[in-house]
């Protein structure tokens, strides 16, 4: 334990008190009416201050604290730990998660000062309206930014003293004039006006209760320095580029000649001409008209930052509470008459996002692979903060993408405790009826859902999957038995409703370069289909899980007569006679492979066939959507296609994954530029939903797999073109290294490190066979295997997808 992280006891953070005792909300009394057309009007944020003495030495201090929407907390002048963006977000109406720290290293015997400085995050939203149309204010848990705490001190002479906010701690302004995680920071260098008549005041602030936070906090990640840094007058001011896409935050220093105001742009790339474009950043439009500032209520919303400097002195700026996606920043000022390239010095950017541990390592002889590698987990992480968001544009928790990612996600990182916030986002925002919403929190979104306020069935999938994974891969059975009657309420709401109403509530297989646009809607392909298959997907969720549960006879009951009507029913309405379903796509087989849309096993591999021969006929193309990709870099590799997905993950046509990494990108885009879709708006290019490829990249390609019930399968496989493969995956078992490294046209050496008493499954593929097998002490209670094979028939390159 650190002073700088929350207080932990065998890894779970200790509340001192459920309630926090006396502790009160308070709050600075502003304009308590205040109107959302009044919401962009520049005000500073609030700091909330209190003072106190400590008469003898300290033994202790341990400050439970939330401050709402966002908070950093100042301990005699020093900033308490190197968290950002900190309030995990989730419904405040049904829960508040506070952090618990030791701050005995920053106080001392005599005065001491707590200062907290608060912010809007997601608690006082904008009424922007994301995608045009969505306005979050009117959906989440809102309220005036706030703060509850309770400072325990224990004196040498083990005295308690107990420090609550209350009304008693003194307001003040800070020097941000405006935030917003959307849109950006006003920030100021001149001194708060002094006003006596501030008051801190208590108020009822949210409803949900109090508990005590569990997952790593938001950190500054990554470093970026800018790779060009010029004049450019096809944009009308200083042009800067960091060489990738990174959600984060900017600095610089900003001379101390220039006075007045410097505005920062952001933005992910540039038109063919040079100039900067926003589209792949427009979250949505402000929502309301504010004449002062000149937005109008349909204008879009560009990232920005506006710095208003009033000394002569260079003013340092970063970004606090918010963060940005961006490649370049365009820097503009006004009536400045030096050299604009000496008005910023120190200029650096960092990544921010949830501090998740890594599990993970892969590297290879091939720069493509390690790029698609590296790109994958950046865009996961970029959108990570306290929860899974769909991308650095919505920011929202999409259901569906989270299935979508979810295996990617474990072979990445530790995100056990994770998991576990994201299935109580999802539970604290059921509806009274059962069902789960499209997004956690809810934000109004609820397209193609099965009624009010739920989600589409695809993205209601999300319930049951993370409780499996909870239990499955973390041994957390306890965790899904504490909520089953919240998973048994979700099973119920699906199973009331007659299969030909709720087989059409779902929007298939999204993201699919197949999918077309009617009636100004996106479609995806063969959707009538794939939403019948994904409500039977669901059912069979449920039997699994709830087969290792108590749950009632009854519902089990219907639980499997409900599955073999809409078993039946699926095929009865969209089998056709040659074996496939409705018009024959990628996305219809693999949703009828995932649904067991089959009667027996000559069937199945009749499908499987079916499937294999459409990605030939579609020239390798991976036509897919978020769900089926995700499906089928499993499923291909089972029927022994690792080719085929070896072939589409080295593609440099497009569509492919290679052009997204053009100029130097890290990130992944949200589509693929091709199809017969018509994409009339820009998609983001910080968008991980088509990532989920790097779990075949570990499972096959480094060879190391861990299945649902925590096996371990070390089956690698040998891609022709590449000479060396090495990776790592740490298990609740241990960690366990691969490597392997191609010695001659047929032959390789395989390699493999792992704890000595586990156990495993290593399987050598039929096109070779084993010439000598060693197993070595590697110390630390480990132990190597080194395999030497030769190829069985001479081996033949695999291709690029150049066709």
């Amino acid at each position: 334990m650190t002073a700088t992280d929350p207080l932990a006891i065998n890894g779970m953070v200790q509340p001192l008190s459920d309630s926090l005792g006396q502790a009160s909300w308070i709050t600075r009394l502003d304009n308590p009416l205040e109107k959302e057309a009044e919401f962009l009007n520049e005000r500073p944020n609030i700091i909330l201050e209190k003072a106190f003495e400590v008469s003898d030495e300290i033994k202790e201090a341990l400050i439970d604290i939330c401050g709402l929407g966002y908070y950093t907390l100042y301990v005699n002048g020093q900033r308490l730990g190197d968290a950002y963006l900190n309030n995990d977000v989730t419904n405040y109406d049904k829960t508040v998660y506070y952090d618990t720290y030791d701050i005995g290293n920053y106080l001392k015997k005599g005065s001491n000062k707590l200062s907290v400085e608060l912010a809007n995050g997601w608690y006082n939203a904008a009424p922007i309206t994301i995608l045009g149309k969505y306005n979050v204010r009117k959906q989440l848990a809102v309220g005036k930014p706030c703060l509850i705490s309770q400072l325990t001190i224990t004196t040498a002479s083990n005295e308690k003293i107990v420090i609550n906010s209350d009304s008693s701690w003194e307001s003040k302004q800070g020097n941000y004039l405006f935030n917003n995680l959307y849109i950006g920071e006003v920030v100021t260098d001149a001194d708060p006006v002094a006003d006596t008549k501030q008051k801190t005041l208590k108020i009822a602030g949210p409803g949900g209760r109090l508990t005590p936070s569990f997952i790593p906090k938001i950190k500054r990640q990554k470093h970026y320095l800018p790779t060009m840094v010029a004049n450019h007058s096809a944009n009308g001011g200083i042009l800067i580029d960091f060489g990738t896409i990174l959600s984060g935050h900017f600095l610089c220093d900003i001379a101390a000649d220039f006075l007045g105001q410097v505005t920062f742009l952001y933005a992910e790339e540039l038109n063919a001409d040079g100039t900067i474009s926003f589209d792949s950043s427009i979250s949505g439009t402000y929502g309301v008209t504010d004449e002062e500032h000149g937005i109008d209520m349909s204008d879009p919303i560009i990232q920005k930052d506006v710095i208003k400097k009033n000394r002569q002195e260079i003013f340092h700026f970063e970004n606090q509470y918010c963060y940005h996606s961006f490649r370049y920043v365009l820097v503009n000022t006004e009536s400045y008459t030096g050299a604009l390239e000496e008005l910023l010095s120190n200029i650096q950017a960092y990544s921010v996002y949830t501090d998740l541990a890594s599990v993970s390592r892969f590297e290879s002889s091939s720069d493509e692979l390690n790029r698609l590698w590296d790109a994958a987990r950046n865009t996961r992480l970029n959108n990570i903060h306290s929860y899974f968001e769909d991308c650095t544009r919505e920011r929202f928790g999409y259901g569906g993408d989270i299935v979508a990612l979810l295996e990617s996600h474990r072979y990445s990182h530790d995100v056990h405790n994770l998991l576990k916030k994201v299935f109580m986002d999802f539970a604290n925002d059921q509806t009274p009826e059962g069902g789960i919403p499209q997004t956690a929190p809810y934000v109004g979104i609820m397209t193609n859902g099965t009624s009010n306020r739920a989600g589409s069935l695809g993205w209601q999938l999300v319930f049951p999957v993370l409780a499996a994974k909870i239990e499955q891969y973390y041994q957390d059975k306890a965790f899904v038995q504490e909520h089953l009657p919240e998973l048994v309420k979700h099973l119920e709401y699906l199973l009331a409703f007659d299969f030909d109403y709720i087989r059409y509530c779902c929007l298939g297989d999204w993201g699919s370069v197949d999918a077309s646009i009617q009636n100004k809607r996106i479609v995806s392909p063969d959707q009538e289909f794939c939403s019948a298959s994904m409500y039977l997907i669901l059912l069979e969720e449920y039997k699994a899980l709830f087969a290792a549960h108590e749950v009632s006879e009854t519902i089990m009951e219907t639980l499997g007569l409900r599955i073999v009507e809409a078993r039946s029913a699926i095929i009865d309405l969209f089998r056709n006679e040659d074996g496939s379903f409705a018009s024959g796509t990628q996305s219809s087989t693999i949703f009828a492979l995932k649904a067991s849309l089959f009667r027996d096993s000559g069937e199945q591999r009749a499908l499987e066939a079916k499937l294999v021969q459409r990605i030939h006929d579609d020239a390798g193309i991976f036509r897919f959507g978020i769900f089926g990709m995700s499906w089928a870099y499993s499923i291909l590799s089972e029927l022994g296609e690792d080719d085929l997905i070896y072939n589409w993950l080295s593609r440099r046509q497009e569509p492919n994954y290679l052009s997204m990494l053009a100029d130097g990108n890290q990130t992944l885009g949200e589509y693929f530029p091709v199809g017969t879709m018509d994409v009339t708006l820009k998609g983001s290019l910080n968008h991980a939903m088509f990532s989920s490829y790097t779990v075949w990249m570990m499972e096959k390609l480094v060879g190391i797999s861990v299945k649902k019930d925590r096996s371990i399968q070390l089956v690698p496989y040998f891609a022709t073109d590449l000479t060396e493969v090495s990776g790592s995956l740490l298990t609740s078992q241990g960690e366990i290294e691969a490597q392997w490294v191609r010695t001659d046209a047929n032959n390789f050496m395989y390699s493999v490190t792992l704890p000595e008493l586990m156990s495993y499954d290593l399987r050598v593929e039929g096109a070779f066979h084993i010439i000598n097998k060693e197993i070595a002490d590697s110390g630390d209670n480990r132990q190597t295997i080194r395999l030497t094979l030769r190829a069985t028939n001479p081996i033949e390159a695999v291709g690029h997808g150049n066709a």
